[in-house]
């Protein structure tokens, strides 16, 4: 009946020694989607105010501005369609430390 217990533990120790790092893991599709989605819109402010600054300032500078309002919808969308790169691969599992603390018991 000992060794009976003693194989159990064993056997469930076994499967406790691999620790996955969830450090790893990539962000969230909610997180990443969440990003996309606020630099889409900072860039869309950016391009609404070139637009106003086109109004307000005369020569040169209303020019930029033009080209800034035309070509940021582009910038935008690309930046918004850009993912991080997948990763390929299984969880790198970690190697436990010694136990430092000292157990009533040891």
């Amino acid at each position: 009946m000992g060794e009976d217990r003693e194989s159990q533990r064993s056997s469930a120790n076994a499967g406790a020694a691999e620790v996955v790092s969830v450090t790893s893991v990539p962000d969230s599709s909610d997180a990443e989607s969440n990003a996309r989605i606020k630099r889409y819109l900072i860039t869309m402010a950016i391009r609404t105010s070139c637009f106003i600054l086109m109004v307000v300032f005369d020569g040169w500078l209303r020019w930029a501005f033009l080209a800034g309002a035309a070509f940021l919808p582009y910038v935008a969308v690309v930046l918004a369609n850009a993912r991080a790169p997948r990763l390929v691969g299984r969880p790198i599992a970690v190697v436990p430390r010694a136990d430092d603390v000292k157990h009533l018991g040891a």
